[in-house]
């Protein structure tokens, strides 16, 4: 295949995009593999098609999305177990109940899915000036940041940044958060989320994000920033969690 001289928006009617060609090469070639084979790198595909990386990357996800292809991180791309339904690759976009704070554990399991987390990042430092008035706490005392992949019956939907003032969650540091709520930690604390303020920007995946939640570089997500209250009024929560845009929807309801 020759090298990439277009983009995706550059191609005339009738003319099969580029990642869509890239698409079909590979599809035709995993049908003479194993289930489970794993494909040759992300580098090497790039090489023998003569594409960039955002274009590879659309033509693994046009095949991941139909349940042919499936990546491992840090592994690589692989093709799919012949015993997972196709259909457990597009998972239905989820929403929370017009003016209901739910949190992300709360709302799968309100719609039949099985969430869990990766988590990437877990640490304590001391709260900056910034950090120290957005929780009215002393700076330097000890805050939490959490990182977490969330997912639903497996599926990457959700890159979740969390700072929580120690104090609040003091047991949190050897909590296994894979499979506990951070909200449910707060309910067994005496501090339950009363109140969310929420922030929404649609912005595209960086590198990074691309990489985690198994998107080309430049798909579009939504950021999600909030800051929840317990029902003293205290700051408990900092949150920003990143949805893929295909995956997540943002129901309000207002009145006159």
């Amino acid at each position: 295949m020759s090298a990439e001289r277009a983009t995706e928006t550059d191609a005339p009617s009738g003319i099969r995009r580029l990642w869509e060609r890239v698409a079909d090469a590979v599809a035709a070639e995993i049908e003479h593999l194993e289930p489970g084979a794993r494909l040759p790198s992300e580098a090497a595909q790039r090489a023998r098609f003569g594409v960039s990386r955002v274009t590879l990357r659309q033509a693994l996800s046009h095949l991941q999305s139909q349940g042919r292809v499936e990546p491992k991180p840090g592994l690589g791309w692989f093709t799919a177990d012949a015993s997972t339904p196709r259909q457990a690759a597009q998972p239905r976009a989820v929403f929370e109940p017009p003016g209901k704070l739910m949190s992300f554990t709360d709302l799968a399991r309100s719609r039949g899915l099985v969430p869990d987390s990766v988590v990437l990042e877990r640490s304590v430092h001391g709260a900056t000036v910034t950090e120290a008035e957005a929780f009215a706490i002393a700076p330097g005392a000890q805050v939490m940041r959490l990182q977490r992949l969330r997912r639903l019956d497996g599926l990457s939907v959700a890159v979740d940044t969390s700072l929580v003032p120690l104090a609040v969650l003091p047991t949190s540091m050897t909590t296994d958060f894979s499979t506990t709520s951070l909200h449910a930690c707060f309910r067994a604390a005496g501090a339950a989320p009363e109140l969310v303020d929420t922030e929404i920007e649609a912005i595209v995946a960086d590198e990074s994000r691309a990489r985690l939640l198994d998107v080309p570089e430049g798909f579009p997500l939504l950021s999600v920033h909030q800051i929840f209250y317990d029902a003293r009024h205290r700051v408990i929560e900092r949150a920003v969690i990143v949805y893929r845009a295909d995956r997540y929807r943002y129901r309000a309801r207002q009145s006159a």
